[in-house]
């Protein structure tokens, strides 16, 4: 949807659990030599000022990397966390003061090699031109980047399979629009059907609709369907009822070596951060064929 933009959630609690696991799976597949292909389906604008007008009317980081941020020199932090704050520590112009976030495309362009693709997608008109000017500033000439004003539910399969046989996708709609759920399993089929070995994050919000509490039961089934391995991990960080989004998941199709080991280490520290009147909760749930 048009109406939504990701500046008034930047850097929340969900940005952090789904940033945090795409670092970490991007590391562990990066111990293969072989070449990766990097797609992000709903790129946003790729970074983002927590001092513009959409941070500071939610104020969601709060809740999220600004709690996290001011941890970042407590010796309770997994090296996981220090390498992801290391990279949003780079982005501030002072580094006692965050006023900058990365979003997925930058995290994706700052961890990829030089045998490396990037592919990134972005629907949205005002969020494309600013996501273009964001990479093309940082870009290296070496480097094989795609940006592309195109829908990446129906424009992945373009993608697919890539040369090198070796892929991670991340697909996070905004959910907005209740038919994202349903894009997001229709996207996942095609793509399954294409390239099945591939790495596949997919974030999505905990809300009450009936549409989002099913929507882990579907991504089960069609895993179960293809007989893809799978790790589940959910992060509340308050009570439901409280203003705004409490929880969110991320769900790992074809999840690297080791991944549930280290976000077991990981999100009890992220946890114990970021909840609210002790009412944090984290899972970590996992199915191999």
């Amino acid at each position: 949807m048009f109406s939504y933009r990701h500046g008034f959630h930047a850097g929340n609690h969900a940005d952090v659990l789904k940033h945090l696991t795409l670092l970490t799976c991007l590391e562990l597949l990066h111990k293969k030599d072989t070449p990766l292909m990097l797609i992000d389906t709903h790129a946003g604008a790729g970074i983002y000022n927590l001092k513009d007008r959409f941070a500071t009317t939610s104020l969601e980081s709060e809740e999220g990397i600004v709690k996290l941020f001011q941890m970042k020199s407590s010796a309770s932090l997994t090296d996981n966390i220090r390498h992801y704050l290391s990279i949003i520590e780079v982005l501030q112009t002072q580094s006692n003061q965050l006023e900058t976030y990365p979003g997925s495309p930058y995290l994706l362009w700052q961890s990829m090699r030089s045998l490396d693709k990037l592919r990134l997608m972005e629907l949205h008109p005002t969020d494309f031109p600013v996501l273009k000017s964001n990479i093309d500033s940082i870009q290296l000439k070496r480097q094989d980047i795609k940006i592309e004003m195109m829908n990446g539910f129906s424009h992945l399969k373009a993608y697919l399979p890539p040369p090198s046989r070796r892929a991670l996708v991340l697909i996070d709609p905004s959910y907005e629009d209740k038919g994202d759920y349903f894009q997001v399993i229709q996207t996942l089929q095609e793509a399954i059907k294409r390239f099945s070995t591939g790495v596949y994050l997919i974030w999505y919000p905990i809300l009450s609709r009936l549409e989002s509490q099913e929507f882990p039961d579907h991504l089960k089934k069609l895993c179960h369907e293809h007989q893809l391995p799978w790790i589940c991990a959910e992060l509340r960080i308050k009570h439901h009822q409280e203003l705004g989004l409490s929880a969110s998941g991320i769900w790992v199709i074809n999840p690297p070596w080791k991944l549930k080991e280290t976000l077991e280490q990981d999100l009890p520290v992220v946890q114990s951060i970021l909840e609210i009147n002790g009412m944090g909760q984290h899972t970590i749930s996992q199915h191999e064929y």
